[in-house]
């Protein structure tokens, strides 16, 4: 006997068979009662890093701005003092560091036709020390930072931060400093306010139309550094004088609010020179090692399933940001913070239910 082959084309009319197959299809994604935003089953996903691959980097550039003027003695000192606040974890945790310091008239060296301002300085400003880069493997990393330092107090009274910044990393005598996917860390120390602009003569006035914006400085550090909108390789912090009970404290001071402004924008560290200056140290280190750090994924996650594993322990989430890990939904990235930032080598696995399906 030959099965009953039903012959749908008969008995269902033209078309209604595509009719069907939406309706299934409709029925699959249609949330439950009550639900008012629907969520759908999507496969896990998992970025794994390495602390050491060439597109996980913790190469570190940082370049101290000292401002020699008379009444920065006592400030260069302390800061020199203070050095291993901020250097013993880098060290600790093995990161690929290189530490350079100019004064805040660097700038000069373009008015003067003198180039070579431009060299990174050691000892009371020599322009050939020897050690104008600070790296790992040298013997005493400490008192070799304690003496570059100690800029001296004869420079220029109208201090230019920003200007000499930029004199200094575009100048032929510092190539190489600046590595590719590496991380810019920029340090201000100074007891007034930056007023960079075209000009030779002092300029301290906000309101005059030939001050260089900040924007004119942040273009500049994304260019150098191959910064996006979405991934930012520097910041800015600074020691100096942010409030008037400070500025009192110090009879040639000047509230820094161009700092600030700078600070704020690229995400660095506002320490007062009026405060305990290891602990401002030891906050710009850790912020520096939070930025440097920062692990971009490759999909939007849902947040709540975010699990974060470094060398096969669970690290904690830290909303507050200060032992743990955190997410960043505006770069989508996972940022460390306190004892948690991983060390050179580490294997860091986020794994994550995405929010979209994976094209």
């Amino acid at each position: 006997m030959k099965p009953n082959i039903i012959n749908l084309k008969k008995i269902i009319p033209p078309g209604f068979v595509s009719i069907l197959f939406l309706a299934a299809l409709i029925v699959l994604f249609l949330p439950g009662c009550g639900q008012v935003n629907p969520t759908y089953s999507l496969l896990a996903d998992q970025n794994v890093f390495k602390q050491s691959d060439a597109d996980i980097s913790n190469k570190l550039d940082i370049l101290w701005v000292i401002d020699n003027s008379g009444s920065m003695g006592d400030d260069q000192q302390n800061l020199a003092d203070n050095f291993e606040s901020f250097i013993s974890s880098f060290v600790q945790k093995d990161y690929d560091f290189q530490i350079a310091v100019i004064p805040t008239d660097t700038y000069r060296g373009h008015f003067l036709n003198e180039p070579e301002r431009a060299k990174f300085r050691g000892f009371e400003g020599d322009r050939d020390p020897t050690y104008p880069i600070i790296l790992p493997g040298l013997d005493d990393v400490i008192a070799i930072f304690q003496d570059n330092v100690i800029q001296g107090i004869f420079g220029s009274g109208d201090e230019r931060a920003f200007q000499s910044m930029k004199y200094s990393l575009e100048s032929n005598y510092n190539q190489g400093f600046l590595r590719e996917k590496s991380f810019l860390a920029v340090i201000v120390v100074s007891d007034e306010d930056d007023f960079s602009h075209d000009g030779a003569t002092v300029l301290a006035d906000y309101d005059n139309p030939d001050l260089h914006p900040i924007s004119h400085y942040t273009s500049f550090l994304d260019g150098v550094t191959g910064s996006t909108d979405y991934i930012k390789r520097y910041s800015v912090s600074a020691m100096a004088i942010f409030d008037e009970a400070c500025e009192a404290s110090n009879d040639f001071g000047y509230i820094g609010y161009r700092y600030k402004e700078m600070v704020e924008a690229t995400d660095g560290v506002l320490g007062s020179i009026c405060d305990d200056f290891a602990s401002t140290l030891d906050a710009i280190q850790n912020r520096i090692a939070e930025l440097s750090t920062q692990f971009y994924l490759t999909r939007v996650p849902d947040p709540a399933t975010i699990i974060v594993i470094v060398d096969g322990k669970a690290v904690p989430e830290d909303k507050n940001r200060l032992n743990g890990w955190s997410y960043n939904a505006e770069t989508n990235s996972i940022f460390f913070h306190g004892s948690y930032i991983p060390a050179q080598g580490a294997t860091i696995s986020v794994t994550f239910d995405p929010v979209t399906i994976k094209e």
